[in-house]
C-alpha cells in the first residue's frame, strides 16, 4: 500500500515538473517571435 502523502508529494512534483518547463517553453517560444521580427524588420531595410 503506497503511503497517500508521499502518492500526493510525487503528483505534485511531477505536476510542478511539468507545468515549469511549459513555461521555459512559452517564454523561448515568445523570445524567438521577437527576435525573429526584429532580424526580419532589419532584413528589410
Amino acid at each position: 500500500m503506497v503511503d497517500m502523502g508521499l502518492a500526493v508529494k510525487i503528483a505534485a512534483g511531477g505536476f510542478g515538473v511539468v507545468f515549469f518547463l511549459l513555461t521555459i517553453l512559452w517564454i523561448t517560444i515568445g523570445l524567438t517571435r521577437v527576435v525573429a521580427e526584429k532580424i526580419t524588420k532589419i532584413m528589410n531595410k
